[in-house]
């Protein structure tokens, strides 16, 4: 087995050649992939493992027809163990999610008087890319306890979010599409949302788009006080509805979430209160990639 290291660092030295061949600088690079310059930094140094989402777009981006795709699969291969299970970053192919563009994000979470939080995503995509597409990753999780990993596991194993209490819904172009759970923790789940609106499969090709919507809810006791966004596709714009009861008092802070730290929102929340209801809403253009958008709220009662 190659060393870990030794794996990132050829990965890097081809990707920074690439570039340089192009002539572009990190900064630029980054800004044509979507990801913060400092991530591309991160990689290049050998600081941090690449993933197959930025292999993929840096692929794509460089022109490189697959030589920069080719390097980091053999990267995974090299670093990999005969007797380790399969990494996550090899279960999809590399070509399929560098051409996902998500045009707008809509994130709403609302705080109902039966004690439920209800979530809820709206996505516009875009296929940019030159495959057909059939299906989207969500992935649902929560935390009642973040500043006590311990205390955490040790409540959701005795306290599961079951899927019969997500109430999972979602619809393609406005259709109920066909889901699948495909992994189920206590505290987590991942669920693929097939592209198949009344049972016929209708795959995004190239150059076209579709709207993806999906709903759920957990128990306020489960849930735990955020709410967090995190850039997983190219994104063009993201907006976040927040909703609580006025009689709650909600106190409400927000950060963003980087590679090189934590700092302030890059546009201000505004509030406003009306039927019986403080509105938090959020909203912000082309954040880069691997970037989070965090929201903490304290209630008075």
């Amino acid at each position: 087995m190659t060393d870990d290291l030794s794996g990132r660092t050829a990965f890097a030295d081809a990707l920074a050649r690439l570039r340089t061949s192009r002539g572009l600088n990190k900064k630029a690079l980054a800004q044509m992939m979507g990801f913060d310059p400092s991530y591309v930094s991160h990689v290049e140094r050998g600081r941090h493992r690449p993933t197959l989402e930025f292999a993929a777009r840096a692929d794509a981006v460089l022109h490189t027809n697959g030589e920069l795709a080719a390097a980091f699969e053999e990267f995974v291969a090299d670093t990999q163990s005969p007797d380790s299970p399969t990494p996550r970053t090899t279960r999809t192919p590399v070509h399929i999610p560098q051409g996902l563009v998500v045009r707008r994000e809509e994130a709403a979470l609302d705080l109902g008087d039966d004690g439920y939080y209800h979530i809820r995503i709206l996505r516009d995509v875009h296929n940019a890319g030159d495959q057909p597409v059939t299906r989207f990753p969500v992935r649902i999780e929560a935390d009642a306890h973040p500043a006590d990993p311990l205390r955490s596991r040790t409540f959701y194993r005795d306290n599961p979010i079951t899927l019969e209490e997500l109430d999972f819904r979602a619809t393609f172009d406005g259709e109920p599409a066909r889901w699948e759970l495909v992994k189920d923790c206590d505290a987590y789940k991942k669920i693929y949302v097939y592209f198949e609106p009344a049972g016929v499969p209708s795959p995004i090709y190239p150059g076209h788009s579709a709207t993806i919507v999906c709903a759920y809810r957990v128990h306020a006791t489960k849930w735990g006080n955020w709410f967090e966004r995190e850039i997983r596709w190219p994104t063009e714009e993201l907006s976040v509805h927040l909703r609580f009861p006025v009689r709650l008092g909600v106190s409400l802070t927000g950060r963003e979430v980087t590679w090189s730290g934590d700092r302030k929102l890059p546009s201000e929340v505004t509030s406003s209160t009306h039927d019986g209801s403080t509105h938090y809403t959020w909203t912000t253009t082309v954040p880069p990639l691997t970037n989070q958008y965090h929201f903490d709220w304290q209630l008075a009662a």
